[in-house]
């Protein structure tokens, strides 16, 4: 098949797909296995992103911003996309839908790390003070390796907002972004909380999280009152 004709067949693809919701679809779209292949062929051919009419409104920022990507939004019902889960198209890369998206795009966020020799007077006097701001919640975690700091931080991807400090399992380290060793205060905040994630392993407005945070305000507040 030349480009030129697979590039036609991935926008009729596309554009049965996206009807598909709508109830005016070919027939043979209908059909749950003739629909997941379709979107095998498409992501095979085309920069495109899977996504359900939910995740429009729910996840708008990291929508539009696999749009500003270049990636072209394919809306399909839920069922179908519950399919695409954990499949690989035809040239054996994984069917993108926003957590496949996430994962690209966390991997292409490259850090700029600053040594801790390179930071000036106050940073380097603030971040000193590491282990000790640890200590208030019982000591960094043993699954922590490393602190690290970043002129540059991945912004968070539901948001877009830039995070100030970021637990990252793969590196077992958590990243602090540079610009919070102005201030103590800024600096203890950000570590403990990345601290609370990597004890949890839970993500922000999750209710574990939640009461890990708490659980660590009581232990600083006990130490303070004592």
């Amino acid at each position: 098949m030349s480009s030129s004709t697979a590039a036609a067949v991935a926008d009729t693809l596309a554009s049965d797909l996206v009807k598909i919701e709508a109830g005016t679809n070919h027939d043979e779209v209908k059909w749950m296995d003739v629909a997941v292949h379709a979107c095998q062929i498409l992501n095979a051919s085309t920069r495109v992103i899977f996504v359900t009419a939910s995740d429009l409104v729910l996840q708008k920022a990291a929508v539009d911003h696999a749009q500003a990507d270049g990636l072209k939004v394919i809306t399909v019902p839920e069922n179908i996309k519950y399919s695409l889960r954990g499949i690989l198209d035809l040239k054996g890369n994984p069917v993108r839908d926003l957590s496949v998206y996430q994962t690209e795009w966390e991997k292409s966020f490259e850090f700029k790390f600053v040594k801790p020799a390179n930071l000036n007077s106050t940073e380097r006097e603030i971040f000193g003070r590491t282990q000790e701001i640890a200590e208030l919640v019982g000591g960094l975690p043993k699954k922590v390796r490393e602190i690290k700091v970043s002129e540059t931080m991945r912004p968070d991807f539901l948001s877009g907002n830039t995070t100030k400090g970021l637990w990252d399992p793969e590196s077992a380290s958590i990243i602090i972004l540079r610009a919070e060793l102005k201030a103590l205060r800024a600096f203890a905040g950000t570590l403990l909380h990345e601290i609370a994630h990597a004890r949890s392993g839970f993500d922000d407005v999750t209710r574990n999280f939640e009461n890990e945070l708490t659980d660590m305000l009581g232990v600083v507040a006990a130490l303070n009152l004592d």
